[in-house]
């Protein structure tokens, strides 16, 4: 049977591992909730099932692969990564993996906490005076490097290409300023099997990148 992940029908916290999962040509099952309209925003479909899947720790995204029931995006990361060999092959590798990942996640919440706060005006022009901040410290972290595991690519780099792509369409062409990062998010996408995900409804290319009640992102750009 194949793995089953749910997460809302958005790109979230789960495109990332739908990247890897689709980098890995991994067979597996996508459950999407759909959240209500507005003004209640409803949940109802996921808090219907949320307590009758056999989860631990009841939460989105989850993960579901035989007798492996889990959630938090951290955790469904590092069992991916070993089991489809992304944590890096080497120690320096697996240091940057870490790294970055926690790097990606800390400004993924900063970007995210924007966009569903109902500040998200005042909020954007004191976050975008930072944007280029935070990509410069990308860019001089992946140097000359292919990925950021170095040569190879680890399960961070997912997660970095996803966030990388979305502030691209949040502050359009704010990528482009750095040659490596526009050349690091080209390689990534000219991956056969990424590339022939992206294309696809599901890769959501153009969002939702959000859930409606987000002030940005909740509809396809």
């Amino acid at each position: 049977m194949a793995p089953v992940l749910g997460y809302w029908k958005i790109r979230g916290l789960a495109h990332a591992i739908r990247l890897l999962l689709h980098y890995k040509e991994a067979e597996y099952e996508e459950k999407y909730y759909v959240q209500g309209d507005a003004p209640e925003y409803s949940r109802e479909e996921w808090l219907k099932e949320k307590f009758t899947l056999g989860l631990e720790w009841p939460n989105l995204p989850y993960l579901i692969d035989g007798d492996v029931k889990m959630t938090e995006t951290s955790a469904i990361f590092a069992y991916l990564g070993r089991k489809h060999n992304l944590c890096g092959s080497t120690e320096e590798a697996r240091i940057r993996n870490d790294m970055i990942y926690s790097v990606t996640t800390s400004n993924r919440s900063a970007f995210v906490f924007m966009c569903y706060n109902k500040e998200h005006e005042k909020m954007k022009g004191p976050f975008l005076e930072s944007l280029g901040g935070r990509l410069e410290q990308y860019s001089q972290s992946l140097g000359k490097r292919d990925f950021f595991g170095g040569s190879e690519l680890v399960y961070a780099d997912f997660c970095v290409y996803d966030l990388l792509d979305i502030w691209n369409q949040f502050k359009p062409g704010c990528v482009e300023k750095h040659d490596n990062l526009k050349a690091y998010l080209a390689r990534i996408e000219a991956i056969p099997s990424i590339k022939k995900f992206l294309e696809s409804e599901a890769g959501m290319k153009k969002g939702p990148f959000n859930n409606k009640i987000a002030q940005w992102g909740n509809q396809t750009l």
